[in-house]
């Protein structure tokens, strides 16, 4: 009888292991990496053999092929006295952006007055004990101590179009989900080590990307990096990928819209990218300065360039805004060429076709007036844009017409807080709160920052607005009407941004802001792209497999 089980039980159980084993493909549910090995080697340079700007570009830029620098800023200021107590002394009072170590945890740090920002003493101090990691623009006042790559920088169109330097620090231990990013970058590393994993653009269909908006060049994938879940994401295993490690005093090129993940290893770890023109389309760049003199050898300071966004290290951040050249002057210059056919020049109409109605319900907070935008390219007051106005305006002129034109992104504020921690999410432990007769401003205070993970300040802001006086600190919840709610979360209403909330419908109304992005631009995972023939054969193989 025993035997009889036993036997039943095998023969009952071999289907099953059978079939567990068919369906579970390798690397199911293990770290990003264990699915396939990596198959794609990366070109590594030092200093000395680097190629020159024009062979950069030809070789490395136009086709997006990635490459290493080994050593590349050992010998740069930066590199040598880059300290915490150097920066803590010299630039502690510069103010930078603040995220979590782990960008697929979606929680933001606080620092030590806002949430997203804090100053660099600040950091400094508690970077070594806290979940806090920069991911934030450089303080322009440390470009003096960064060195710049020959490859890009000795002399060509590459060194005229530097669009935005980043800066990422931590204590190690901070990990990336897979995503790509709009911009041509040098990534050096000053302190630590980092592991890199790297998917190239063309096999963008099988990343398992994130939907976003059709005119978005960012974006990321869906796959959990920890736990790669293969029967919902079976396609990551498909994708040729490279894995290498940079350290120390190494550069890499990461081309645009590269699919990378990086993990950081500390206890100190610091880099700073260097973000310059995509150059879609372009077969060649102008380097008509390059000569037989020129240094091909030596790092330049980046203090020697100009950069289209430089930080001053307070204020409204500029991280993510376009390509003063690319993304700014050439839609202008294109549109007023359409325009000129007809006798027409640009004017506040155009502006607002460009860009969108101030009103308009899309998800965008757009706060800028056209008429100024206009008025800053308009350099003879005729209340139009010509096209010789557009082609000679300088960077400053475009600059100031960006800023007025371009749709508010809550990160690059102080005033993050109010689109971070979405208004759903206050009504809610407000509702909660009121399940009491009556409570205290502390005692609103406290459970703001406990539920909401909110600041002192914006938890005070909230019960000001209930009681309608900085004076009184007991509300009576039988007093809060719908009115008194919209009172005090004014700022969280006119702020509300669907990308943090828990739904895309505008609160208070029945407007789904992203349905017709949606309905526009939906996206099938399944559709079909034209690729290289290398990229059929690779999909055939592991078919086969």
């Amino acid at each position: 009888m025993i035997g009889g089980v036993f036997l039943f039980s095998v023969a009952f159980l071999l289907p099953c292991v059978a079939y567990s084993e068919k369906v579970m493909p390798v690397g199911h549910l293990m770290p990003l990496g264990h699915q396939s090995p990596p198959s794609v080697e990366i070109d590594e340079f030092t200093v000395d053999n680097a190629p020159d700007p024009n062979t950069f570009y030809e070789k490395y830029v136009k086709p997006g092929r990635a490459a290493i620098f080994r050593g590349a800023v050992k010998n740069t200021t930066g590199y040598k006295i880059w300290s915490d107590e150097y920066i803590r002394e010299n630039y502690g009072d510069l103010e930078v952006r603040l995220e979590g170590k782990k960008e697929s945890v979606h929680t933001t740090p606080i620092g030590e007055t806002y949430l997203g920002r804090d100053n660099l003493r600040h950091f400094v101090d508690t970077y070594n004990s806290s979940n806090v990691y920069i991911v934030s623009e450089l303080p322009a006042a440390m470009f003096k101590e960064v060195g710049v790559l020959p490859s890009i920088g000795a002399c060509g169109e590459m060194a005229k179009r530097f669009v935005e330097i980043d800066i990422w620090w931590s204590a190690g231990g901070s990990r990336s989900i897979i995503h790509k990013d709009a911009f041509n970058q040098i990534n050096c590393l000053y302190r630590g080590t980092k592991f890199w994993k790297m998917y190239e653009y063309k096999y963008e269909k099988w990343i398992h990307k994130h939907w976003e908006p059709e005119n978005e060049v960012g974006g990321f994938s869906d796959v959990n990096v920890e736990q790669v879940n293969l029967i919902e994401h079976p396609n990551i295993a498909k994708i040729p990928w490279s894995n290498f490690t940079i350290n120390e005093g190494d550069c890499l090129f990461l081309p645009k819209s590269y699919y990378h993940q990086v993990n950081s290893d500390g206890p100190n770890n610091l880099a700073v990218s260097i973000l310059f023109g995509r150059f879609d389309g372009r077969e060649s760049i102008d380097v008509s300065d390059c000569t037989k003199d020129t240094d091909y050898k030596t790092l330049k300071h980046l203090s020697e360039f100009e950069v289209m966004w430089p930080w001053a290290g307070t204020g409204v951040m500029s991280m993510g805004w376009p390509d003063l050249e690319e993304h700014s002057r050439r839609p202008l210059i294109e549109l007023s060429k359409k325009l000129e056919a007809v006798n027409q020049n640009i004017t506040v109409v155009e502006l607002e076709e460009m860009w969108g109605l101030v009103d308009e319900d899309d998800g965008k907070l757009r706060r800028g007036d056209y008429v100024k935008a206009l008025s800053y390219l308009d350099t003879n007051g005729d209340k139009e844009v010509s096209l010789e106005e557009i082609k000679s305006a300088t960077w400053e002129q475009i600059r100031t017409y960006i800023k007025e034109v371009y749709p508010y992104e809550p990160s690059n504020s102080y005033d993050f807080e109010y689109s971070y921690i979405s208004y759903e999410k206050v009504l809610g432990v407000l509702e909660l709160a009121m399940k009491r007769q009556a409570f205290s401003r502390s005692f609103w205070i406290k459970v703001y920052m406990k539920y909401c993970q909110g600041t002192h300040k914006y938890g005070n802001e909230v019960f000001t607005g209930l009681v309608n006086s900085e004076d009184i600190n007991i509300v009576y919840s039988n007093s809060i009407t719908k009115e008194v709610i919209d009172r005090a979360l004014k700022n969280w209403l006119y702020y509300w941004q669907p990308q943090y909330a828990d739904t895309t419908i505008r609160p208070g109304t029945n407007v789904d802001v992203m349905k017709q992005e949606f309905d526009e631009h939906e996206v099938h995972e399944d559709d079909e792209t034209t690729e290289p023939s290398q990229f059929d054969e690779d999909e055939r193989i592991v078919d086969e497999l």
